[in-house]
Order: structure tokens, then C-alpha cells, then sequence
């Protein structure tokens, strides 16, 4: 587990784009920071992270 504090905006930011792109939270995070990390040259094992159900689409939801 790793938790992060973080400014309002950042948080905000997360969970809005994590919501329009159908996952929770904590999943748009990891494959973000996999993504990120990737970049600067750190291989990661395979990405067998937990799997959590996507957050249902918000029009969906309205529905």
C-alpha cells in the first residue's frame, strides 16, 4: 500500500480523469506512476497489480 498527500487540485485532477477514463482512483494512479517511472528507465516486473471493477462511466450512473 502507499499512501500520498497531496494538494487539493492534484487530488481533484485524479479523480476527475480517472472517472472520464472509466477506473477508480487508485488504478489510474498505479498504471500512471508505472507509466512515469517506465519512462525514467525503472523496469517493473509485470503489471499484475489487484484488479478493481472500473468505476462506472458517469452517464452511466445518471442513467
Amino acid at each position: 500500500m502507499l499512501r500520498l498527500k497531496v494538494e487539493t487540485d492534484l487530488a481533484r485532477a485524479v479523480e476527475t480523469t480517472a472517472r472520464q477514463r472509466g477506473q477508480t482512483m487508485s488504478e489510474f494512479t498505479r498504471q500512471s506512476l508505472r507509466a512515469h517511472l517506465a519512462r525514467h528507465g525503472v523496469r517493473l516486473g509485470p503489471d499484475d497489480g489487484p484488479r478493481t471493477p472500473p468505476a462506472a462511466p458517469a452517464l452511466a450512473r445518471a442513467a
